[in-house]
């Protein structure tokens, strides 16, 4: 399958090796470690842990178990996970500190030589080897003190197999030197010391982690005392005389920087630091190595979420089914935390059974492991793992659907950063220039062949042309050329439709007199003849009024607020007699609204 796949586009697996096993196990999303990591504090096991500083894990058979020095009570403390590492501690032994032991007791490794588990710690300026057997389980038969010549204060120690010779490096912490351990004859026999200096701008070194990248072995160290890492460039053999130092002090992120560990998973190298720091702050450093391991290291910090406390040591990284796990010594809260890189979920297909699994897509860029596990026939299991990396498609949107106006025309973008672009007229730019009715599509592919393609649909729409006549009161206005008119012309208003497009409205404007049409009479005769019996004003389109009367000495003698309810004669139910009375009208009309109109005058009374 290839390397670099994109976005949300299927994955064809092919030539599956071997044809002749029994069983296909794959894991389309395992766990991978360009991943944030996550973590879970396991407290402290049967509270024997004080200060713990270094850690390590092994596996034997099918069971794990980690060795962790504890520094506050000078001893070793061994917890067994049984089978499952996502499980705490099942039991956990106090081994002690085996009569040589001292709070100076750092560095842990545990390795297995031809069936024979040996222990090898750090403490001071000795090296002591503890003989398990045949099983990590078993208390130590006897613990040997190796004389460490010119050591203060043995911190960070690393062992590994390089050919058929066991080739250990341990920190001094106090004297800034970096010592090899040759293990010529066997780890059961004292290993041949050499001191390699201060090489790298070493500064309180502390743990130190072995890798090989392409043929090249590299060891890298935690300078707590400048917050920096050094890295040895051993060429092609540890056992180089001449080993060269470099001090990598432009990594972002560390701070007291303690512990170290590198997982080499699916031919992907990436690396977790310690951050000897605060509860409360971030306390892991993710590092990664995009050239390998001899070219520039970059960090990002990854969040604490309160299950580190003052970190130190970190273990080995072992992968478990779809999950990789390691352990973190809490040197400030005497705790454990375990750190992983669980499977992703983004896979269309999380797993399948069989030699020829379909189509995958993944949905987000990013890194993906796929694991395969077969069987053979002698029920042998066999693992591979393949890193791919998932390209984002390009991020491409013509926008919504556009209206245009006539002599207008529209951008449209086909997004930056692309390789190659084609449009529906042909074209191959980034953008062209529109100005008609149509259907328009871009299709961009980009640096890693991955493919988009969007859709717009264009309408052009024409401008209008509109003449309104209109006829008003005087004294009365009008909105037109976007004003309140008051006098007879032409105005010219340029409005938007909801197309967006211009809409011209021409107003002619006339402005006639209209007087009001209501009429006060001045007289009348409550003579009961059906004849002229009630005083009352007559009108049109009166939308508010009031009408009082008075006699002539000014007394209210009647009033109304419907213009259809009007004086009978009569006051107090006694006809009033002939005289001259007073009115006062306050009215509105429709013809001006908002126009309050006063009228006041006189009319008689007649028999």
């Amino acid at each position: 399958m290839p390397d670099t796949i994109c976005e949300d586009k299927p994955v064809f697996i092919t030539d599956v090796q071997p044809p002749s096993a029994i069983s296909y196990k794959w894991s389309f999303c395992s766990g991978n470690a360009s991943d944030e990591p996550d973590g879970i504090n396991m407290g402290n096991p049967d509270q024997l842990l004080n200060a713990p500083r270094y850690i390590t894990v092994v596996q034997d058979g099918p069971d794990y178990y980690t060795f962790t020095t504890s520094t506050g009570n000078s001893k070793i403390v061994r917890n067994f996970y049984g089978a499952y590492l996502t499980q705490f501690p099942l039991t956990t032994t106090d081994l002690g500190s085996f009569g040589q032991l001292t709070d100076q007791v750092r560095g842990i490794q545990v390795i297995n030589d031809k069936g024979i588990w040996y222990g090898f710690v750090a403490n001071g300026n000795k090296l002591v080897r503890l003989v398990f057997g045949n099983s990590p389980a078993n208390t130590p038969s006897s613990a040997q003190v190796i004389i460490l010549p010119n050591v203060t204060a043995a911190s960070g120690l690393a062992i590994t197999r390089q050919g058929t010779v066991w080739i250990g490096f341990l920190t001094d912490i106090e004297g800034y030197s970096l010592f090899r351990l040759e293990f010529n004859q066997g780890p059961g026999v004292d290993p041949l010391v050499t001191n390699l200096g201060s090489i790298g701008q070493m500064n309180a070194p502390s743990s130190i982690v072995l890798a090989e990248d392409n043929d090249i072995w590299y060891a890298f160290i935690c300078n707590i005392g400048n917050n920096t890492l050094s890295r040895i460039t051993f060429g092609s053999s540890l056992l180089n005389p001449a080993p060269v130092g470099m001090n990598l002090s432009n990594i972002n992120g560390l701070n007291l920087n303690a512990g170290i560990s590198l997982i080499n998973d699916c031919g992907v190298v990436n690396g977790i630091v310690t951050n000897c720091i605060n509860e409360s702050d971030f306390c892991i450093l993710h590092i990664g190595f995009q050239n390998g391991l001899g070219g520039p290291v970059t960090g990002y910090i990854v969040p604490n979420n309160g299950i580190l406390n003052k970190p130190y040591g970190i273990s080995e990284f072992v992968r478990q089914g779809d999950t990789l796990y390691a352990f973190v010594a809490n040197f400030g809260s005497s705790s454990l935390t375990r750190v992983y890189f669980p499977s992703c979920s983004g896979a269309s297909l999380p797993f399948y059974n069989g030699p020829d699994p379909p189509p995958v897509t993944y949905p987000d860029p990013g890194n993906y492991n796929i694991l395969l596990t077969v069987k053979d026939n002698n029920s042998t299991l066999s693992s591979h793992c393949k890193n791919i990396v998932v390209m984002p498609t390009p991020e491409l949107s013509l926008g919504n659907d556009l209206n245009l106006c006539q002599g207008m025309n529209a951008l449209l973008d086909g997004g930056s950063g692309d390789s190659t672009y084609l449009w529906s007229t042909g074209d191959t730019t980034q953008t062209i220039s529109v100005d008609a009715t149509g259907t328009y599509w871009v299709h961009v592919v980009n640096q890693w062949n991955c493919e988009a393609a969007d859709t717009i649909n264009i309408m052009v729409n024409d401008n209008s042309a509109v003449t309104v006549d209109t006829t008003i009161c005087k004294g009365l206005s009008y909105w037109a050329q976007q004003a309140m008119q008051v006098e007879s012309g032409i105005y010219l208003d340029s409005l938007k439709m909801v197309s967006g497009c211009d809409s011209v409205v021409t107003t002619n404007l006339q402005v006639d007199d209209c007087p009001l049409l209501i009429w006060f009479p001045n007289a009348f005769t409550p003579n009961g003849d059906g004849l002229n019996d009630l005083y009352r004003p007559i009108g049109k389109y009166i939308t508010r009024y009031s009408l009082r009367i008075y006699d002539r000495w000014g007394g209210l003698i009647f009033e109304s607020g419907d213009i259809t309810f009007g004086w009978d004669g009569l006051i107090k139910g006694t006809e009033a007699g002939p005289d001259v009375y007073t009115y006062h009208a306050i009215f509105e009309s429709s013809q001006f609204p908002g126009v309050t109109h006063r009228n006041m005058g006189t009319f008689t009374l007649s028999k």
